[in-house]
């Protein structure tokens, strides 16, 4: 017992020495020299601490060479290393943070004098994610905001919810790029955009009126700089997609184990696969001329030596589907001229079917933002004229979606694994070699399916989007502006179906052609007059 409490004595003397000597100090603000109050103090690496009493003084109990971390909100965090028993702080405020602007409605404000809920995502933050869309890399990035894909293909569009649905129908926000009201900012190439700010609640979003009721996205492309020198900037990144958490389906002598079982299971004998295969009616009704007996055969003689079967989901998909992105820009200005012009360009391969049709998107982007003085003063520019235009082309090639029961993707988790893939003596006129069919006329291959109805199609839209603007500044900080926007988006797709007969699911008695032709566009003419005046230096 004895020696117990000793090295019970002996913890306690080791964790008094650890704290020994006080630390005590007054904690003032360095832009009017007043002490803070409620600073927090705490010993670095450790939860022990204690706050600034309402003279800005504190005392803490610590040992030699520790650290001391002083933080409070608004003010720059210090920390400073224990080598006296004496530490006064001087806290600077955190003007950066106070004395940013955000985009409110049509102008600009200090942050700090901003009560609305706002959030501003720089062009960095987006650059750094390396997605396709801007509005990928806004997910998670951004509370209160709902971001995701309408289906998982490439070039599919997203939709965006601000605090929730704000109607029974659509509830998408507005978006605005550099003043144009658009549609969707997916054509955007996200190495294009200096700012996103979203407006979130309705007094920030109320200047637009009804349109607002969902929110607003407001996008701020790159602009160039006046006085600035040639900057030429290029971005490029390689990635490969593949599916998260990918399917394993029973192969083929797992199947036949299965579909035995449960013939036993009903008090039945287990299937004569031989007979079922090399004697199977609706593989003799599909395949003329005996080639429905050659194909079970065929496939008991490889499952006899020990195949596996054909594994549908892999058959399908595109391992390592490959993701590429090159963007170039060139910013810069003279005393009277800023300019940015930009090209990417996006190659993006489908997982789905990558190999088989081609799915995916190729995307292109141009874009050009200028801006020149055409009259100015010593102090001010007096006429300024600019102009923000982006073109996008996209060209798509998908895959059937559907709904659960009417795409490849259930195809391929429906039929069994015991058909193969392709068949060299598969009648085909079209010279693609895919097994048309399953063993009963409820399954396709999805391979077949997918190669005959999406193959032979592909969609181009283009979307040119941007505005032209004068400037009239007669006084100093009056700004008269006067802008015309532009939104307008044309395209044509062609597809083409040959004749087919894939079981009784899809069937196309004879081939057919289809072309089609969108446009449209919508124009908005802006008038803005702005004082920015700053009184007695604070207001």
């Amino acid at each position: 017992m004895k020696q117990l409490l000793g090295i019970i004595l002996l913890f306690v003397s080791l964790g008094l020495y650890a704290q020994d000597m006080t630390v005590t100090g007054t904690v003032t603000d360095a832009s009017n020299g007043e002490p803070v109050p409620g600073v927090a103090v705490v010993i670095k690496g450790t939860t022990i601490g204690t706050a600034t009493d309402i003279d800005g003084t504190y005392s803490i109990e610590t040992s030699m060479n520790s650290v001391l971390i002083y933080s409070f909100l608004g003010m720059k965090t210090e920390e400073r290393t224990v080598t006296s028993s004496v530490i006064d702080v001087i806290l600077s405020p955190m003007v950066t943070d106070l004395d940013e602007v955000v985009v409110t409605g049509y102008g600009i404000q200090k942050k700090a004098l901003t009560t609305g809920a706002n959030q501003n995502i720089k062009g960095e933050e987006i650059a750094e994610l390396n997605t396709s869309t801007a509005m990928e890399a806004l997910q998670g990035i951004t509370p209160g905001v709902s971001v995701t894909r309408t289906n998982g293909q490439p070039g599919a569009g997203t939709e965006v919810v601000i605090r929730g649905m704000g109607t029974i129908g659509n509830a998408s926000p507005l978006y605005i790029v550099d003043g144009v009201t658009v549609g969707s900012i997916d054509y955007l190439n996200p190495s294009d955009i200096e700012s996103i700010d979203i407006l979130k609640d309705a007094a920030s979003a109320a200047i637009y009126g009804s349109r607002a009721a969902n929110g607003v996205i407001l996008v701020t492309t790159t602009k160039g700089k006046r006085g600035a020198k040639p900057v030429i900037r290029y971005d490029t990144y390689y990635g490969i997609q593949n599916i998260y958490k990918n399917l394993t389906p029973l192969n083929a002598q797992e199947y036949m184990y299965i579909m035995d079982e449960g013939r036993v299971n009903d008090g039945l004998q287990p299937y004569d696969w031989e007979t079922m295969l090399t004697n199977n009616s609706w593989l003799n009704n599909n395949y003329p001329d005996d080639l429905g007996t050659q194909l079970g055969q065929e496939i008991w003689s490889k499952l006899q030596g020990g195949w596996k079967g054909t594994n549908w989901i892999n058959e399908l998909t595109k391992e390592n589907a490959p993701v590429v992105s090159h963007s170039l820009s060139v910013t810069g200005g003279t005393q009277d001229i800023a300019y940015s012009v930009g090209f990417s360009y996006l190659d993006h391969t489908g997982i789905i079917a990558g190999d088989l049709i081609g799915a995916g998107q190729k995307r292109m982007t141009a874009r050009i933002n200028t801006e020149f003085t055409l009259v100015k003063n010593d102090d001010f520019d007096i006429i300024k004229v600019g102009e923000n235009f982006t073109y996008n082309s996209n060209i798509n090639r998908s895959v059937g979606t559907g709904n659960i029961y009417w795409n490849d993707l259930h195809d391929a988790l429906v039929i069994n694994p015991i058909m193969p893939a392709y068949w060299d003596k598969s009648p085909d006129p079209n010279g693609f070699t895919p097994i048309l069919e399953g063993l009963s006329n409820n399954q396709t291959n999805p391979l077949a399916t997918c190669f005959y109805r999406h193959n032979y199609g592909w969609y181009n839209g283009n979307n040119i989007a941007g505005n032209v603007y004068v400037e009239i500044q007669p006084i100093e900080d009056l700004v008269i502006r006067s802008s015309y926007g532009i939104d307008a988006w044309f395209g044509h797709g062609r597809s083409w179906s040959p004749t087919y007969a894939l079981g009784t699911l899809y069937t196309n008695p004879k081939d057919a052609a289809n072309q089609s032709m969108w446009f449209g566009n919508s124009w908005t003419l802006t008038n803005t007059v702005t004082y920015n005046h700053i009184f007695g230096g604070e207001h």
